[in-house]
């Protein structure tokens, strides 16, 4: 019985300490971040991951209406990727799926999304007028879409790597103490 109870007590250290078995590559940091207004034209994608990145991975950028964006320059090089854009991105909504394989050979997936919002240049006073009276609905309307995306991807994304383990560390630990106390019992 002290053997049993020995090796379950084993198997939840080894659990508890095993994080890495777990965890997987995430995206640590983007430019433009996740949920971003750009007020600039935007040259580069950039995105920066905990681990070294395989050169099999792919970034997809595309507009509200699902259209992808032609990219120039894709560079992988270690934890990053990048890429340069063809043409200055419009005004708008933008989604970048990425999917990787990282250092530990899982493919990881995810997305995160950002608006552009460059002001236009001025042709004259009438158009000018008439682009300020239809732009802050569609700019309010599109921060409220990314601000409820951005939220929805956060969730998804953004899980740290200690809670499975820990999940199952309280779930042995359940299991464990009533296998004792049932043996205890039948004692």
């Amino acid at each position: 019985m002290i053997k049993k109870v020995s090796l379950l007590f084993l198997l939840f250290v080894f659990v508890l300490c095993s994080n890495q078995a777990f965890a997987h590559t995430s995206l640590e940091e983007s430019t433009p971040k996740d949920g971003e207004v750009i007020t600039e034209p935007i040259q580069e994608l950039t995105l920066i991951f905990g681990t070294k990145v395989e050169q099999t991975s792919k970034i997809n950028v595309s507009n509200s209406k699902g259209e992808s964006t032609a990219l120039g320059n894709f560079v992988i090089e270690d934890d990053e990727m990048w890429a340069t854009f063809l043409q200055p991105l419009e005004n708008g909504n933008y989604k970048v799926d990425w999917s990787i394989i990282g250092a530990d050979g899982h493919p990881i997936e995810g997305f995160f999304s950002f608006t552009v919002d460059v002001p236009m240049k001025e042709d004259s006073n009438e158009n000018r007028a008439e682009t300020e009276e239809e732009e802050p609905k569609q700019v309010e309307d599109n921060q409220d879409n990314s601000t409820e995306e951005s939220k929805q991807d956060v969730k998804q994304i953004n899980v740290p790597s200690y809670v499975i383990p820990s999940i199952i560390g309280i779930l042995f630990v359940i299991v464990a103490g009533s296998v004792f106390w049932l043996i205890r019992r039948k004692s």
